[in-house]
């Protein structure tokens, strides 16, 4: 199957081309890294996923514009609508590295216990390193996409590291929703936030 960036949010496709010709090494196809948190996860990326990264690889959005989309937050039983800078679709080995420190920080922390839930997966990040996009990929909420704002240097479940946004339902849906800053705050002033 073929993923098609100029469906599913053509702004984006020069964004890859821009990614492509400065940053080589980000597009480079390698399924290797999937493949190994698949199998720690015990379930596959969704299929929108993974034909994306055989084709592209990533994306770095801070060569472009559309680097926001729009996270809904449930807060105390309140619903709460803001929008999220993204820096870009992380390659393969990234996903890894990233999965692995945040799902594994015991190994270089010992008082420090796994700092995103269980079975979901960073696939975007945003400038500061400190907020992450991750993929669910658990039998309940396969397939989500959730944001992790800040307090990721906290056990998930402590210390104010116990909320995520939701995104969108799927990875595609995701990728379409993305949007320069400022339509996502008149996106968000038309709903009344």
């Amino acid at each position: 199957m073929t993923f098609d960036l100029n469906v599913v949010n053509s702004r984006l496709v020069e964004v890859w081309e821009r990614t492509r010709l400065r940053r080589p090494e980000y597009v480079r196809i390698n399924t290797k890294p999937l493949e190994e948190i698949e199998k720690d996860c015990g379930n596959k990326f969704p299929d929108d996923y993974w034909n994306f990264m055989n084709q592209y690889g990533s994306i770095s959005l801070d060569l472009g514009d559309i680097n926001s989309c729009i996270v809904q937050y449930s807060i105390g039983g309140t619903i709460r609508k803001d929008w999220q800078w993204i820096y870009g679709i992380a390659d393969s080995d990234f996903v890894l590295e990233y999965y692995m420190k945040l799902s594994r920080p015991h190994i270089h922390y010992a008082d420090l216990g796994p700092m995103i839930p269980p079975k979901t997966v960073p696939i975007g990040y945003t400038a500061d390193g400190d907020e992450f996009y991750l993929m669910d990929l658990s039998n309940e909420k396969y397939g989500r996409i959730w944001h992790k704002g800040e307090g990721t240097r906290a056990t998930w479940g402590t210390e104010g590291n116990t909320i995520l946004g939701f995104v969108a339902p799927s990875f595609t849906e995701f990728l379409a929703g993305l949007m320069t800053k400022d339509e996502a705050e008149r996106k968000l002033a038309e709903e009344g936030r």
